[in-house]
């Protein structure tokens, strides 16, 4: 890390492709956020929407790391955590407006529970609709058949078949859960500590569920706080298409062999690997057939 004062919040925005959202993105901080000392790092990956400087110009307060090639979503992340050190972080994604004084209020939170390690808001779809990635659970073998079967869609309230999700719970109530969405996801400096920083192997997709079951294994709690808010115009900032769809399915195994391979049989591992891959190729046929690219959550 740089050798400089520590901030309070130091805001890390990856932009790829998503210049037009990011404009608004910067100005939504700027006007929501009022209570508290930040920096923003915008990790640029190799963009090819708008040049650079332009970015630079039109907002002079934002200290733009630019990459000639594009990392990934948790390398940029952790270059931009590295270059400016604070007590507290915010991954926001560019395609994201704050709402109503989301940064502060999430930042207040965080300063009154030292038992918490991460928040995370409530995150809408631009026509007011809560976006289910906003509080999940860590992703099981259970869970992601219960999805894969729709169950969890024709049962949205049970405890059980839904809870992935979290479908059950009132969305506008705070509640522990165990994973929050990566577009809004703040978290405070400790947990960088020893092996703490985003894992890189996930170049797109399944980063922030690994990052916040490792905060989990750590003894932190994570939060979904639905008083602060935020809109995600959902993939803008990812511009879906075939390679966007290998990796979601690739973060899976990543994810499952990480953190279930060694305790599993060579059998299961093998069964559940080629699921995986089974899944990923039918889902390739559809986007061929319907031209449709959308992937949504990736577990």
């Amino acid at each position: 890390m740089q050798s400089e004062t520590v901030t309070e919040l130091t805001i890390v925005i990856v932009n790829y492709n998503a210049t037009d959202y990011l404009d608004q993105c910067l100005e939504s901080v700027a006007r929501e956020t009022r209570r508290c000392s930040y920096r923003i790092v915008v990790v640029d990956n190799a963009s090819t929407d708008q040049d650079t400087a332009i970015l630079k110009r039109n907002h002079p307060e934002i200290d733009l790391l630019c990459n000639q090639r594009n990392l990934g979503f948790a390398t940029a992340c952790n270059q931009g955590i590295r270059r400016r050190p604070a007590s507290y972080y915010l991954l926001l994604n560019p395609d994201s407006l704050i709402l109503d004084g989301a940064i502060d209020q999430s930042l207040e939170l965080l300063r009154s529970r030292s038992d918490v390690g991460i928040v995370g808001c409530r995150v809408l779809n631009p026509d007011g609709t809560l976006q289910l990635a906003s509080r999940r659970s860590i992703p099981r073998l259970s869970t992601a058949l219960y999805r894969l079967l729709r169950l969890s869609l024709l049962f949205p309230r049970s405890k059980v078949l839904a809870r992935y999700n979290l479908t059950f719970l009132d969305e506008d109530s705070v509640h522990e859960v165990e994973a929050v969405s990566g577009s809004f996801l703040m978290f405070r400096a400790a947990l960088l500590e020893g092996d703490g920083f985003l894992d890189e192997s996930f170049f797109l997709y399944g980063e922030d569920l690994d990052f916040c079951y490792r905060a989990l294994q750590k003894g932190w709690n994570v939060i979904y706080y639905p008083e602060a808010k935020i809109t995600h115009f959902k993939g803008r900032s990812s511009h879906r298409s075939r390679k966007s769809l290998y990796h979601y399915y690739e973060a899976m195994g990543i994810f499952y062999r990480k953190h279930y391979g060694a305790q599993s049989s060579p059998l299961k591992n093998a069964l559940v690997l080629a699921g995986i891959r089974l899944l990923y190729w039918s889902a390739l046929l559809r986007t061929v057939i319907t031209g449709r690219r959308d992937v949504g959550s990736p577990y």
